[in-house]
Protein backbone atom coordinates (compact mmCIF):
# COMPACT_ATOMS: atom_id res chain seq x y z
CA UNK A 1 0.00 0.00 0.00
CA UNK A 2 1.63 3.51 -1.07
CA UNK A 3 1.16 6.63 0.72
CA UNK A 4 -1.03 7.95 -2.18
CA UNK A 5 -3.07 5.05 -1.26
CA UNK A 6 -2.90 5.40 1.69
CA UNK A 7 -4.40 9.37 1.90
CA UNK A 8 -7.04 8.07 -0.37
CA UNK A 9 -8.32 5.56 1.58
CA UNK A 10 -8.86 8.37 4.32
CA UNK A 11 -10.63 10.63 1.90
CA UNK A 12 -12.54 7.56 0.73
CA UNK A 13 -13.80 7.40 4.47
CA UNK A 14 -13.73 10.80 4.96
CA UNK A 15 -15.89 12.04 1.66
CA UNK A 16 -18.35 9.32 2.00
CA UNK A 17 -19.07 9.18 5.70
CA UNK A 18 -19.56 13.10 5.60
CA UNK A 19 -21.92 12.51 2.61
CA UNK A 20 -24.18 9.45 4.15
CA UNK A 21 -24.21 11.98 7.62
CA UNK A 22 -25.57 14.66 5.31
CA UNK A 23 -28.07 12.17 3.57
CA UNK A 24 -28.84 8.97 5.79
CA UNK A 25 -31.19 7.60 2.94
CA UNK A 26 -27.87 7.93 0.49
CA UNK A 27 -27.59 4.83 -2.17
CA UNK A 28 -24.11 4.09 -0.64
CA UNK A 29 -22.62 1.46 2.09
CA UNK A 30 -18.87 1.99 3.42
CA UNK A 31 -17.66 -1.32 4.51
CA UNK A 32 -14.54 -1.87 6.47
CA UNK A 33 -14.58 -5.61 5.26
CA UNK A 34 -15.24 -5.80 1.73
CA UNK A 35 -14.16 -9.17 0.07
CA UNK A 36 -13.29 -7.46 -2.99
CA UNK A 37 -11.81 -4.31 -0.94
CA UNK A 38 -8.07 -3.16 -0.37
CA UNK A 39 -6.14 -4.89 2.18
CA UNK A 40 -3.78 -3.06 4.41
CA UNK A 41 -5.47 -0.01 5.51
CA UNK A 42 -8.10 0.32 8.56
CA UNK A 43 -6.27 -2.30 10.47
CA UNK A 44 -5.91 -4.48 7.43
CA UNK A 45 -9.66 -4.78 6.56
CA UNK A 46 -11.03 -4.38 2.94
CA UNK A 47 -11.74 -0.50 2.43
CA UNK A 48 -14.76 -0.32 -0.30
CA UNK A 49 -17.77 2.06 -1.20
CA UNK A 50 -20.66 0.26 -2.08
CA UNK A 51 -23.15 1.93 -4.42
CA UNK A 52 -26.82 0.93 -5.60
CA UNK A 53 -27.30 1.72 -8.89
CA UNK A 54 -31.02 3.12 -9.17
CA UNK A 55 -31.38 0.18 -12.17
CA UNK A 56 -30.45 -2.62 -9.01
CA UNK A 57 -27.03 -2.47 -10.37
CA UNK A 58 -23.60 -1.82 -7.77
CA UNK A 59 -20.21 -0.49 -8.36
CA UNK A 60 -17.82 -0.71 -6.00
CA UNK A 61 -15.27 2.19 -5.25
CA UNK A 62 -11.98 1.49 -3.50
CA UNK A 63 -8.66 3.66 -3.04
CA UNK A 64 -7.33 1.60 -5.84
CA UNK A 65 -10.17 1.47 -8.27
CA UNK A 66 -13.67 1.49 -9.56
CA UNK A 67 -15.19 -1.63 -10.37
CA UNK A 68 -18.83 -3.39 -11.43
CA UNK A 69 -20.34 -5.82 -9.25
CA UNK A 70 -21.91 -8.88 -10.50
CA UNK A 71 -23.36 -11.52 -8.75
CA UNK A 72 -19.98 -12.55 -6.36
CA UNK A 73 -17.83 -10.90 -8.62
CA UNK A 74 -16.50 -7.31 -8.89
CA UNK A 75 -14.87 -6.22 -12.22
CA UNK A 76 -12.25 -3.34 -12.62
CA UNK A 77 -13.53 -0.69 -14.86
CA UNK A 78 -10.43 1.54 -14.13
CA UNK A 79 -7.62 1.56 -11.93
CA UNK A 80 -6.72 4.67 -10.58
CA UNK A 81 -3.12 4.63 -11.66
CA UNK A 82 -5.00 4.67 -15.36
CA UNK A 83 -7.89 7.55 -14.55
CA UNK A 84 -6.62 11.22 -16.28
CA UNK A 85 -9.94 12.98 -15.85
CA UNK A 86 -13.84 12.34 -15.53
CA UNK A 87 -16.76 14.35 -16.18
CA UNK A 88 -19.95 14.87 -15.05
CA UNK A 89 -22.77 14.03 -17.59
CA UNK A 90 -21.01 14.76 -20.92
CA UNK A 91 -20.21 17.65 -22.80
CA UNK A 92 -23.19 17.10 -25.25
CA UNK A 93 -25.68 15.99 -22.79
CA UNK A 94 -24.71 19.27 -20.95
CA UNK A 95 -26.15 21.50 -23.70
CA UNK A 96 -29.28 19.42 -23.95
CA UNK A 97 -31.05 21.44 -20.81
CA UNK A 98 -33.96 19.01 -21.16
CA UNK A 99 -32.10 15.98 -20.48
CA UNK A 100 -30.01 17.34 -18.26
CA UNK A 101 -32.03 16.33 -15.18
CA UNK A 102 -32.94 13.35 -16.51
CA UNK A 103 -29.43 11.95 -16.62
CA UNK A 104 -27.49 14.23 -13.58
CA UNK A 105 -25.84 10.72 -12.25
CA UNK A 106 -24.40 10.04 -15.20
CA UNK A 107 -20.46 9.89 -15.00
CA UNK A 108 -17.56 9.85 -17.29
CA UNK A 109 -14.40 8.03 -16.56
CA UNK A 110 -11.48 8.99 -19.03
CA UNK A 111 -8.54 6.08 -18.76
CA UNK A 112 -5.38 6.60 -20.09
CA UNK A 113 -4.91 5.31 -24.01
CA UNK A 114 -8.48 3.81 -23.67
CA UNK A 115 -12.00 4.72 -24.76
CA UNK A 116 -14.23 6.65 -22.04
CA UNK A 117 -16.52 4.81 -19.34
CA UNK A 118 -19.85 5.61 -18.26
CA UNK A 119 -21.39 5.18 -14.82
CA UNK A 120 -24.97 5.30 -15.26
CA UNK A 121 -27.94 5.82 -12.54
CA UNK A 122 -25.70 6.47 -10.10
CA UNK A 123 -28.35 8.38 -8.06
CA UNK A 124 -27.81 10.75 -5.16
CA UNK A 125 -24.22 9.17 -4.57
CA UNK A 126 -22.64 10.95 -8.22
CA UNK A 127 -21.85 13.82 -5.86
CA UNK A 128 -19.43 12.38 -2.98
CA UNK A 129 -18.35 9.93 -6.00
CA UNK A 130 -17.33 13.18 -7.85
CA UNK A 131 -15.74 14.59 -5.42
CA UNK A 132 -13.35 11.41 -4.35
CA UNK A 133 -12.50 11.06 -8.02
CA UNK A 134 -11.42 14.75 -7.90
CA UNK A 135 -9.27 13.45 -4.56
CA UNK A 136 -7.96 11.08 -6.81
CA UNK A 137 -7.36 13.29 -9.89
CA UNK A 138 -5.63 15.70 -8.11
CA UNK A 139 -3.20 12.95 -5.75
CA UNK A 140 -2.09 10.66 -8.23
CA UNK A 141 -1.99 12.82 -11.20
CA UNK A 142 -0.42 16.37 -9.40
CA UNK A 143 0.81 15.58 -6.26
CA UNK A 144 2.58 12.12 -7.12
CA UNK A 145 4.03 13.86 -10.76
CA UNK A 146 5.40 16.67 -9.49
CA UNK A 147 7.41 14.17 -6.67
CA UNK A 148 9.34 12.66 -9.86
CA UNK A 149 10.02 16.05 -11.23
CA UNK A 150 12.70 18.05 -10.67
CA UNK A 151 12.67 21.37 -9.98
CA UNK A 152 14.61 22.72 -12.70
CA UNK A 153 12.52 21.14 -15.16
CA UNK A 154 9.01 21.96 -14.08
CA UNK A 155 10.56 25.37 -14.04
CA UNK A 156 12.00 24.90 -17.51
CA UNK A 157 8.56 24.07 -18.93
CA UNK A 158 6.70 26.72 -16.70
CA UNK A 159 9.41 29.17 -18.81
CA UNK A 160 7.84 27.68 -21.84
CA UNK A 161 5.02 27.60 -21.68
CA UNK A 162 5.02 31.64 -20.74
CA UNK A 163 7.37 32.24 -23.38
CA UNK A 164 4.86 30.90 -25.94
CA UNK A 165 1.71 33.76 -24.89
CA UNK A 166 4.61 36.67 -23.65
CA UNK A 167 7.64 35.97 -25.42
CA UNK A 168 8.26 37.66 -29.06
CA UNK A 169 8.13 34.15 -30.96
CA UNK A 170 4.75 33.68 -32.17
CA UNK A 171 2.41 36.35 -33.65
CA UNK A 172 -1.68 35.54 -32.97
CA UNK A 173 -1.99 33.59 -36.00
CA UNK A 174 1.29 31.48 -35.68
CA UNK A 175 0.11 30.54 -31.98
CA UNK A 176 -3.55 29.30 -33.22
CA UNK A 177 -1.46 27.58 -35.82
CA UNK A 178 0.76 25.76 -33.73
CA UNK A 179 -1.43 24.78 -30.59
CA UNK A 180 -5.09 25.51 -30.97
CA UNK A 181 -5.29 28.12 -28.77
CA UNK A 182 -5.37 32.39 -28.77
CA UNK A 183 -2.69 34.06 -26.41
CA UNK A 184 -5.22 35.09 -23.72
CA UNK A 185 -6.31 31.16 -23.43
CA UNK A 186 -2.08 30.00 -23.67
CA UNK A 187 -1.57 32.76 -20.73
CA UNK A 188 -3.89 31.19 -18.50
CA UNK A 189 -2.26 27.61 -18.58
CA UNK A 190 1.10 29.22 -18.32
CA UNK A 191 -0.43 31.03 -15.07
CA UNK A 192 -1.85 27.65 -14.12
CA UNK A 193 1.06 25.75 -14.58
CA UNK A 194 2.35 23.15 -12.69
CA UNK A 195 -1.34 23.05 -10.33
CA UNK A 196 -2.86 21.43 -13.49
CA UNK A 197 -3.59 17.56 -14.94
CA UNK A 198 -0.07 16.99 -15.69
CA UNK A 199 -0.86 13.19 -16.88
CA UNK A 200 -3.56 14.77 -19.72
CA UNK A 201 -2.65 13.83 -22.80
CA UNK A 202 -3.28 17.72 -23.95
CA UNK A 203 -1.02 18.87 -21.92
CA UNK A 204 1.79 16.90 -23.01
CA UNK A 205 1.04 17.88 -26.98
CA UNK A 206 0.88 21.28 -26.33
CA UNK A 207 4.61 21.37 -24.72
CA UNK A 208 6.10 19.05 -27.46
CA UNK A 209 4.04 21.24 -29.73
CA UNK A 210 5.70 24.65 -28.34
CA UNK A 211 9.43 22.92 -27.74
CA UNK A 212 9.58 21.93 -31.04
CA UNK A 213 8.43 25.03 -32.74
CA UNK A 214 10.98 27.06 -30.29
CA UNK A 215 13.96 24.92 -30.98
CA UNK A 216 13.61 24.73 -34.62
CA UNK A 217 13.19 28.41 -34.96
CA UNK A 218 16.20 28.56 -32.59
CA UNK A 219 18.07 26.72 -34.66
CA UNK A 220 16.95 28.32 -37.74
CA UNK A 221 18.27 31.60 -36.39
CA UNK A 222 14.35 33.13 -36.33
CA UNK A 223 14.52 34.30 -33.28
CA UNK A 224 15.83 37.94 -31.99
CA UNK A 225 19.36 37.19 -30.26
CA UNK A 226 19.03 37.19 -26.81
CA UNK A 227 15.50 36.16 -27.01
CA UNK A 228 16.06 32.29 -26.43
CA UNK A 229 18.33 33.78 -23.53
CA UNK A 230 16.09 35.66 -22.13
CA UNK A 231 12.59 33.67 -21.79
CA UNK A 232 14.17 29.93 -21.83
CA UNK A 233 17.77 30.16 -20.51
CA UNK A 234 18.68 26.83 -21.27
CA UNK A 235 20.01 24.77 -24.13
CA UNK A 236 17.26 23.80 -26.89
CA UNK A 237 19.15 20.22 -26.03
CA UNK A 238 18.25 20.14 -22.54
CA UNK A 239 14.82 22.22 -23.37
CA UNK A 240 14.27 18.94 -25.16
CA UNK A 241 15.07 16.99 -22.33
CA UNK A 242 13.35 18.50 -20.38
CA UNK A 243 10.03 17.63 -22.27
CA UNK A 244 10.80 13.71 -23.09
CA UNK A 245 11.41 13.47 -19.21
CA UNK A 246 7.83 15.26 -18.66
CA UNK A 247 6.28 12.83 -21.37
CA UNK A 248 7.70 9.72 -20.02
CA UNK A 249 7.18 10.68 -15.84
CA UNK A 250 3.31 11.94 -17.14
CA UNK A 251 2.18 8.60 -18.66
CA UNK A 252 3.84 6.29 -16.10
CA UNK A 253 6.89 5.10 -17.72
CA UNK A 254 9.24 6.49 -14.53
Amino acid sequence: MTMVDWLLTEQLVEIFQEAVAKRPFLNVELVARDPHGEEGVLAGAGTAVRIEARDGSAFLVTPKRVARVVSDQAHDLVAFPDLVGYDWISPEMSEKVALKDEHFDHLYLYPRASPPIMLDKLGEAVYPLMTFLGRVVEYRSQKVLLRKLDDDVVELLGRLLLAAPRGPFFDDEALVALVGRGRDSMRVIAGMWPRMDLAAPELRELLSALADALIEGEHDGRWAADAWEEWIQESPDRLSTAVEIFRRVSTGEV
